[in-house]
């Protein structure tokens, strides 16, 4: 499981050649230590609460890497069934429009989580500590990256689908991400300016 390995096995992990862990699983890392910015700046600038709420969504943003790791494996193994007969190609076009729809969930839930880590940066500047601005602007930033890779990880999945409404849903999850990563680049944008004054 990714959330008990040292960052340099997943980085070499990543970097092996493998189908696992990808796009989804990093980008759920990127919430996951978002969050983890924004709770030390929560703590920082006087919000037990707002560092509590953090905390707990960077726990699980780490179980939706193990998550998403583990569903694009069985796409994988789904695109690897033999298709030599005709009901070998039936079930193996079964199990991918499974596989691929199941795959969608751990993206749209990181989309859904990177809403409640924006809303959270957004009240921790409300009245943030001055020294630890830069933090919630890079935790934002890596909210940013999550909402990216949640996006690309979805247009991808949205390829082969071929049930209109799951579809639908995809499409519906990928223009959210869209926008919440302009309201992510407002909130950088922001920290910025306050950094600058």
């Amino acid at each position: 499981m990714i959330r008990h390995e040292t960052i340099q096995d997943y980085v070499e992990r990543l970097a092996s050649g493998k189908p696992t862990p990808g796009g989804g699983a990093t980008g759920a890392l990127l919430l996951a230590q978002g969050s983890g910015l924004l709770a030390m700046a929560a703590r920082f600038s006087d919000h037990e609460d707002l560092a509590r709420r953090a905390a707990t969504l960077a726990t699980h943003a780490l179980s939706v890497s193990d998550d998403d790791e583990q569903a694009f494996a069985e796409v994988a193994e789904a695109f690897g069934l033999p298709q030599d007969t005709d009901a070998q190609e039936r079930e193996r076009s079964k199990r991918i429009q499974e596989q691929t729809a199941a795959a969608a969930g751990p993206p749209r839930a990181l989309v859904a989580a990177s809403r409640e880590a924006l809303d959270l940066a957004e009240r921790v500047l409300e009245d943030c500590n001055s020294t630890v601005l830069s933090d919630v602007g890079a935790g934002t930033s890596a909210v940013r990256g999550t909402l990216m890779a949640a996006a690309l990880t979805l247009e991808t999945d949205l390829t082969p689908l071929k049930d209109d409404q799951a579809r639908t849903r995809i499409r519906r999850d990928i223009e959210d991400a869209e926008a919440l990563i302009q309201r992510a680049d407002g909130i950088v944008n922001r920290v910025r300016e306050r950094i600058q004054q």
